[in-house]
């Protein structure tokens, strides 16, 4: 009988063994499981990170694409404005207004190519008697008025906005109230 019961002992004590080790068995499993779930979600969450990134790269370069577009040709633009301004301040000399058929050619010119600008996005902007904006104006001076502070009085150079960028600010003159215009009303 002592030797059942050394069996039944032994078995017992083998048992609880393979009982243990199935435990521990058991535990590296999940925790290998939970090892493999964590690093799916890691995984997961670097793909939709890098996923955004290209997405956010795609939306720039795309940007940048257009922007390209709209902006074409802004160098070439930018160098014909000292001819426009060439033949404007010609069109202010007196002794050319004497000579019709010139004065009215050099205007024609200058016509068509203000319209041509015009028609591919290029517009000029008026300056004088508005509120100086240093958005869109270059003070040069400024000079005592009966004008109220900051009103453009004289323009050197005209502005010019490409679409909705200004491409060159207006050279100008601005008013300021002085107290001695103030004395004199």
């Amino acid at each position: 009988m002592k030797k059942s019961s050394d069996k039944k002992t032994s078995q017992s004590k083998q048992s609880k063994k393979t009982v243990s080790k199935n435990k521990m068995l058991l535990k590296k499993q999940k925790d290998t499981i939970l090892k493999l779930k964590e690093e799916i979600v890691d995984s997961n969450n670097k793909y939709i990170r890098l996923l955004a990134e290209f997405d956010n790269y795609k939306k720039r370069n795309e940007a940048e694409k257009s922007k390209m577009y709209k902006y074409e040709g802004e160098e070439v633009i930018k160098s014909l404005l000292p001819i426009i301004d060439d033949l404007d301040r010609t069109l202010n000399i007196a002794d050319l207004k004497k000579i019709n058929t010139v004065y009215t050619g050099i205007e024609m010119i200058l016509e068509k190519v203000i319209t041509s600008l015009d028609n591919i996005g290029v517009k000029m902007f008026d300056s004088i008697n508005n509120d100086f904006d240093i958005e869109l104006h270059e003070a040069l001076m400024t000079k005592k008025s009966k004008l109220k502070s900051n009103i453009i009085i004289e323009e050197f150079e005209k502005g010019y906005k490409y679409h909705d960028k200004v491409i060159r600010h207006a050279k100008v003159i601005v008013s300021e109230w002085g107290w001695e215009i103030i004395m004199k009303y």
